[in-house]
This record gives C-alpha cells, structure tokens and sequence, in this order.
C-alpha cells in the first residue's frame, strides 16, 4: 500500500470492494456443500498505539513494524542550552503520529519539517502532528541543560546542579517526548516505537544521560552485566575504572533482587568548574552519575550506593518513599565492609547517624514529619536492623534482599505496608508464624512511630552476618613522601611531588588489617599504569606494617603515581641554576705563590632544588671548579685552596692587588688580595735572587771591574 494514500475513505472502499468480490466467487462454486480450503485473507482493522516521554522501547513480535525515533542532541552557541533535533523514521501502514515535546520550554523556537503544531504548552509539552506525507518528518530545538536544585541529605553538597553546560562540555538529560500514533493492521500491537538518542560530535549518550564533549569510554562485562564508565576529558576521577567496576560486580552478586539491568551506564561528572547539588544521581533505569572526586569502595561509597538504586524496580507512595535511599545506604556500609574496604567501626558510624537527632525521632512512614533527609539516616539503621534480624531469625534463610526482590516484583507504587507485608513474608520463610509476626511488629514500630534502632556490636554482627573478613587498608605514613637524592633527603609536599632529573621518589605505605580474620596484601608501585615494583605479605587480625617503594625520574615531565589506592602527581623538571651571593678569602694580604682559602656562598631562590658548576679564578684565569647542589631555598658556602702570584711591587718592594672572582651559571662575585714580594725567588721559582735583582748585580759588577781596568787607578 503507498504511503501517499491521502485519504482513509480510499482504503475502507478498496477492503469493501474486496469483501464483495470474495463473496460473488464463494457463490459461484455450484455443487459443493463447503468452502473450498486455503489460506485466508488477512483481516486489515484499524489500531493506535502511544509510547511515554521514557525511551524503554514498547514490547512487540518480531513481525512489528517499527517507527524508529530518534534525538540527536547537539552544543550550541548558547550557554545553558542543547540543540536537539527529532527525527521520524515511519513505516507504510502508519497513518498518523503525534509527539509532545516535553522538555522544551514554551517559549523554544522549534523548527518543524513535516509536523505541523495542534496545541499544548507549559508543563505538558507542545503537541505536533505529521502531516501524513513528509517521509521522515523532523522537529529541531533547543532545551534547557541546566537542572539546579538544593541538595538535601547526606549525598547533598553546597552545589546546585544536578545537570549542567559548564561551556566546553555538557552533562544533561535525555530530551523526553511522548509519541502517539495510528495504524492499519492485523493485530494490536503490531507496531511499536524504538527510541534512539545520539549525540552530534564528541559524546555519549544513554537512556536518560548525556555528555556532550571529548571523553573516554572503558567497558567491562562482568557479573552477567555490561557495565559502561564515561569519563570526560575534563574529569579528573579519584576512582580508577578497575575500581569502580569492582564495586559494581560485587555489588552486581551479593544483591540477589532481581532487576538486573543488561547494561549500566556510569558518567564521572567532573568537579573542576561545577558545584554539584549532591555526590551522586541516578536516573531512568540504569543510568547514573558520581562525582569525580568520590572513592570507591568506603563505608560512604557513592559509586555503589548509586548503583543499588539502579537495582530498585518498584515505585513507591509516600509512606513507602523510605525503604529507597536507606536500603541503599545500607547496602552501600554492607557491601564496603564485606569486602574489606571498611573496617566495623566505619560501617558503625554510618548507621549510627540515625541516632541522631532531629533524623532519630523522624517518621519515616510520614514524610511531613522529616526536618531533613530521615530516610538516608534512620532509615539506613533501620533497614540494617531489618536485614540483622531476618538473617538471624531465619539462621540466614531471608535478609532484607528478600524484601527488596519482593517490592520488585510489585505491579502497583508501594507503601510502608507493603514493606511490613513483605518483611512478615520474609520471616516466614525460615521462622515460625509468630517469630515472623513479631518481626513485623517490630519494624512497625520503626517505621511509623518516632522510636529508632540502636546500633550492634561486632560479635551481634558476626552472628547475623558472618565473621567480619580480612580487611586490609593502605595508607601513607606520616612521612610517607620523601624526595632523596644528592639535593636532598626529607619529606616534600604531595600536591604535587616536585622533583629534579635524578631525584627519587620514597613512599613509606602502612598496611593494616583491621579486620577479624588473617589476609595477604598486595601493593604495586606504578608510574603512568605500568608497575615498576611491587611489595606483598599476609597480616593477622590487627596486625600493620610498612613498606616502602622507592623509584628515580630522570627524564622531565608530569607521571601519574599509583600506591594501592593512593594517587599521586610528580612533576619533574630540570633543575634551577644555582647564583653566587658572594666570596671571601681567609686573609687580605698573602705573599706571592702562598696558598689562600677562597669561600663561596651560593644560594636557590627557586622552588625546586638547583645543581650546577662554580669556576673560582684569579685575575680572570681559572684555578679550581666545584659542584653545587642546594635544595630549595637554601644557601650554602663553598670553600677552595687557591695560590696567588704577584710581582710584589717595583723591585720586590710593596705589593700587587690580585682579583680572586666566582663565576656561577646566572652571576659572579668577586674581591680582591693583596699579593706581597716573598723574598728571592729563582726564574724557576726555586729560592735566590730574581731575574730584576741579577740585572742590577751584573750592572754593578761590571761598573766595578771598568774601573779596576783603568790606568793610574
């Protein structure tokens, strides 16, 4: 059937037409008592379909025709605002499609090709229509990219953004656009929407996140599911990739819920020009974004609390609002303890925030009652108070996961009853009728009166949980950074480590286990990814060491150090030239030939430590060298034996200024000796008369023998 069928009528008479045709031919068949057999013709009926402003593709058979949607977003010249242009791709029997911008605003300039507008604004979008003949019709716009918000709870910061254009990069939401559409066909449901979202340039975009700019993109597939870490250019993240992808597969296994999503999606939101609103942000399915300065893997973990609500299926009314972000609060402390990465008094604190007032005397079932964020506080202890007495009460046949996997499987929002219902069904699942009922009872009272939880020790802890595991942590010793080398040996600054060609960086890392049972660490010294030493040992409950890792850079330029978790910047440069501040000698006055002690004093007024060579001279002729090595800012004196020589003045008597001078890389300094006659010195420097005195002898002595040669004397 064309597509330029401009009128409905043409196709309702073609079916009629058909219909009469098949009936005369069906009376015609004289003598027989049945209809001749065969494959029937398809019935053609009149459906609609319609998809929300969310991008989950709508469910069909393989045989559906497709309207593919698809938003290509784009950086323009106005700060603040994305280009987004969406385009149609329609199948033949698609007879009329409607799509209602949502997310521009209402005073947007849209550009319509083959969509004409037929009303909305404000809130609900404006509504377009197809015009029926445009093959792949297209409406281009622009949407605001800031999203500003005032952060409360634990995870809030003193920032306001949740999505942002900082100007040479962006972080926004997906543009949503609700589509409703009609068709001719067999079946309902025969035709269904995918939705695809690009990014024009530089970018990624997921299903409900995009970022717009140069970014690097690590993909790791574990734990049944694909896991995706954009990292912009302009990011600079505390957490490695190996680390991020560590917690998420952990966290991946040990939450037995169900809803596992095929694909993730995390975004590093860089911190350098934006203030967040919060450490963190999940949305649509499986999309989220963690500051770039947020670790992974603490009792506080942001990467992984994140995550867990990318595992959280069902909705929730207000009552139930609670069980959401303290469930994985909680999970976050668990997980992070389980693992290692945080001792017992870590996890404790965590929970512990929800003794505190005003969060501990906060209804959770009743959001009025909240001052602040209640549910990531009390309701963290809350729901780990649950978890500890349904492990218990069941010898570890239930936990909280069990309730989570329940409310996932909810078709309808959830309240706090039906968090009580599926806490009692939990129970029951290893635990008699009444256990199960006071169990419930219990978290009733938690969670609809201003009574709290109190939190447990480590052995009620160990008993619920298991024995608390190896958990071995690094950190720096005290003097942990130290530059050594022939400029120096002392602790410098970590932010970040200067060095000079040829200095050495000396890390002193201690090991600890604070954990309950004996582990093995391993530390790797790496520079710029590649491991250049490595340390490893077992430690017994309680027990630490220190190792210590020592490396030499002699080319210039900026490494990335790595120690365990530790990270550390080294810029090395050459190094500053050292200046000559003055020179003395150890005496005024010397005979000619006498030795005399020249000192120098150098000094490195730069901010890195200076190397270089020092030339003393006599009378501009070199006598003696010396090296010159001074940390930064420090002044040193050099000292070498030198030899004047002079004539000692006319005829040996008085004597002669000699210059004794110190040429440095970038200066000189300089004075004067005065250089005597020492007595007779031979024309080879042995002892006797010299060369003037011998003239005058033989002056004399020829005077003397003229006159003995003359007659009558």
């Amino acid at each position: 059937m064309s597509r330029t069928e401009p009128f409905s009528g043409v196709r309702a008479a073609v079916v009629a037409f058909s219909l009469i045709a098949l009936l005369l031919v069906s009376l015609t068949a004289v003598g027989s008592a049945s209809v001749a057999t065969g494959e029937a013709a398809p019935v053609v009926e009149s459906f609609s379909g319609s998809a929300d402003a969310e991008p989950a593709a709508q469910a069909a058979g393989d045989d559906a025709d497709v309207i593919r949607l698809r938003n290509e977003l784009s950086r323009t010249d106005e700060r603040g605002t994305v280009g987004v242009t969406t385009r149609a791709e329609l199948p033949d029997r698609v007879t009329e499609l409607n799509l209602t911008l949502l997310s521009a605003g209402d005073d947007a300039d849209i550009e319509a090709d083959g969509f004409t507008r037929v009303g909305g604004s404000g809130t609900a979008g404006s509504v377009w229509k197809w015009d029926g003949q445009t093959a792949e019709p297209s409406l281009t716009y622009g949407i605001d990219a800031n999203d500003t918000v005032e952060g409360e709870g634990p995870l809030a910061t003193d920032g306001t953004y949740r999505f942002v254009d900082a100007g040479e990069w962006a972080l926004v939401r997906t543009p949503r656009v609700r589509a409703g559409w009609s068709y001719t066909g067999q079946y309902e449901g025969q035709v269904r929407l995918d939705r695809e979202t690009v990014v024009a340039g530089e970018g990624v975009a997921s299903q409900s996140m995009a970022f717009l700019g140069p970014h690097e993109e690590t993909v790791r597939e574990v734990a049944g599911q694909r896991f995706r870490l954009i990292v912009p250019d302009a990011a600079d993240p505390v957490a490695s990739p190996d680390e991020v992808f560590g917690v998420f597969a952990e966290a991946s296994t040990a939450l037995q819920v169900g809803a596992r999503d095929g694909e993730v999606v995390a975004f590093a939101a860089p911190t350098g020009e934006v203030s967040w609103a919060v450490r963190g942000l999940q949305s649509g399915d499986a999309d989220l974004w963690v500051r770039d300065s947020e670790p992974a893997g603490t009792a506080a973990d942001v990467w992984t609390h994140e995550y867990v609500h990318t595992r959280q299926a069902y909705r929730t009314e207000a009552s139930g609002r609670w069980i959401t972000e303290a469930s994985a609060t909680h999970y976050a402390a668990l997980f992070a303890l389980d693992r290692g990465a945080a001792d017992f008094d870590e996890f404790e604190a965590t929970l512990a925030r929800g003794e505190r007032e005003p969060d501990a005397s906060a209804v959770l079932s009743d959001p009025d009652t909240w001052e602040r964020r209640p549910d990531y506080t009390k309701g963290a202890l809350v729901a780990g108070e649950i978890d500890r007495r349904l492990r218990t009460e069941t010898d570890g046949a239930a936990s909280l996961a069990t309730v989570v996997r329940d409310l996932n499987e909810a078709g309808e929002p959830v309240s706090n009853e039906d968090i009580l219902d599926a806490i009692e069904a939990a129970a029951a699942e290893g635990a008699d009728d009444a256990t199960a009922a006071e169990i419930r009872a219990e978290a009733e009272r938690l969670t609809t009166t201003r009574a709290t939880a109190e939190t447990w020790d480590r052995d009620a802890h160990a008993a619920a949980f298991g024995e608390t595991p190896a958990q071995v942590g690094y950190g720096l010793a005290d003097d942990g950074i130290r530059a050594t080398g022939e400029y120096r040996n002392r602790t410098v600054a970590r932010d970040p480590v200067e060095l000079v060609g040829g200095e050495s960086l000396e890390a002193a890392v201690v090991a600890s286990n604070t954990g309950g049972a004996s582990g093995g660490y391993d530390l790797s010294l790496s520079v710029d990814g590649e491991s250049v030493a490595n340390r490893s040992g077992t430690l017994a409950a309680g027990e630490e060491t220190v190792e210590r890792f020592e490396h030499r850079f002699d080319a210039a330029g900026e490494y990335e150090v790595r120690i365990g978790s530790e990270r550390l910047t080294v810029s090395v440069t050459e190094p500053a030239r050292p200046s000559v501040r003055g020179v003395s000698t150890d005496r005024d006055r010397a005979s000619a030939g006498e030795p005399v002690v020249a000192t120098a004093t150098v000094g490195n007024d730069a901010s890195v430590p200076a190397g270089g060579e020092i030339e003393f001279r006599v009378d501009g002729e070199a006598v003696a060298t010396a090296p010159v090595r001074l940390d930064a800012g420090e002044e040193a004196t050099v000292a070498r034996d030198i030899t004047v020589d002079g004539d000692g003045g006319s005829l040996g008597v008085g004597s002669e200024n000699v210059t004794v001078s110190v040429v440095g890389p970038v200066d000189e300094a300089s004075t004067t000796v005065a250089v005597e006659g020492g007595g007779p010195v031979s024309v080879d420097g042995a002892p006797g008369f010299g060369p003037a005195v011998a003239l005058v002898s033989v002056v004399v002595a020829g005077a003397t023998l003229a006159r003995r040669g003359r007659p009558g004397e």
